[in-house]
């Protein structure tokens, strides 16, 4: 088998067996010629190679050192924490970011280690700062300027549960990085309706916004974001406490090509939202209205008749009956995933023939209470 790869030309080697390969696939290649004949023949073949690069799996310091050294390099990127990458990262080794264009930075890290990358990456184009389980509190606005200056073409940005961000830095992004189409700020907590107007007026092409748990919004955000961004497709708004119905009723009148929103925790939000949402938005596929207290059936059965093509509904904590559920069980056939928990005022006994026959919505109910025998 080696004898034959190693009989391939080039060209055909790099495009119809490299883009196959992980970083840990390369490295077992390598190891299994250390002592070979073909080793230096495939060092040849190697380098100069540009991987895929791995979404799951971040890059340790010494991985990193020995791509360099073969001059081996990859389009995604993930770095987690770890004291020793600062300095194995010396200048002979930056070369190793001239092609990536997606980037994950998770963990303790600091503003310098994000600009080190940041100002070493001329192509990329996605750049993702903290996740759910690895908050990122040391990025401050300083990291965001340089993501500013450097990455003029970026197309989406998340920075996940950053807290010390503030609208300084969010701004800088907004006036420089003007195609950007997906924006995640969840957990952002000091961001208030300066950057969301700002980041509205600037990006008329965005097309994805989460904006959950930024507490500070108010409805001059949603007014400026359907003002501008009449592309818009996925909105979460969870936890966004401040913004009512004047807010949401503005969105759905101009974004009406929203397919995924989460209105979570919204609790000034009434019926009139939701019904103006089923009217203008009836390609709606995932809604959440979870903690929502003042919803009623009004919503559910105006969302159930004009949104057929619903897949994915979270109800819990809502004061909805069992006539929301029979109108779901009769208009929404392509639902697959349903969370009623909590919602006092469904009944077992009524439900029961409903489901029976629609056994796709019977698979999907997760969460009811009261319990359904079904």
């Amino acid at each position: 088998m080696m004898d034959s790869m190693m009989k391939l030309p080039d060209d055909m080697f790099r495009l119809e067996l490299i883009p196959y390969l992980s970083v840990d696939d390369v490295v077992r290649l390598d190891s299994a010629c250390m002592n070979h004949k073909y080793r230096t023949q495939l060092m040849g073949k190697i380098s100069g190679m540009i991987l895929l690069g791995d979404k799951d799996k971040s890059v340790k310091a010494s991985l990193f050192k020995w791509l360099g050294m073969r001059r081996i390099y990859f389009m995604t990127f993930i770095f987690e924490d770890e004291n020793s990458f600062l300095s194995t990262m010396e200048n002979k080794y930056v070369d190793q970011f001239k092609y990536i264009q997606q980037v994950f930075i998770r963990g303790s890290i600091r503003d310098d280690m994000v600009i080190f990358i940041i100002s070493h990456g001329p192509c990329l184009l996605s750049i993702y700062i903290g996740d759910h389980s690895q908050p990122s509190p040391q990025i401050t606005d300083q990291a965001l300027q340089s993501i500013a200056q450097h990455c003029t073409r970026l197309k989406s940005l998340h920075l996940q549960y950053c807290d010390q961000i503030t609208d300084a830095g969010i701004i800088s992004i907004s006036s420089h990085c003007t195609g950007l189409q997906s924006l995640n700020l969840e957990g952002c907590s000091q961001i208030t309706d300066t950057s969301i107007i700002s980041i509205s007026t600037h990006y008329s092409r965005l097309q994805s916004l989460n904006l959950f748990g930024c507490r500070h919004l108010t409805d001059a955000s949603m007014l400026s974001i359907s003002t501008h961004c009449n592309m818009l497709k996925f909105l979460d708004l969870d936890f966004c406490h401040q913004i009512s119905d004047a807010g949401i009723i503005s969105i759905s009148t101009h974004c009406t090509g929203v397919q995924s929103l989460d209105l979570g925790w919204c609790t000034q939000i009434t019926d009139a939202s939701i019904i103006s949402i089923s009217i203008h938005c009836s390609g709606l596929q995932s809604l959440n209205l979870g903690d929502c207290h003042q919803i009623t059936d009004a919503s559910i059965i105006s969302i159930s008749k004009n949104c057929t093509g619903l897949q994915r509904l979270f109800v819990s904590f809502t004061s909805i009956t069992d006539a929301s559920l029979i109108a779901i069980a009769k208009n929404c056939t392509e639902l697959q995933l349903l969370n009623t928990h909590d919602c006092n005022g469904l009944s077992s006994r009524e439900l029961r023939r409903y489901f029976d026959s629609v056994s796709e919505l019977r698979a999907a109910l997760l969460f009811i209470y009261p319990s359904l025998p079904i």
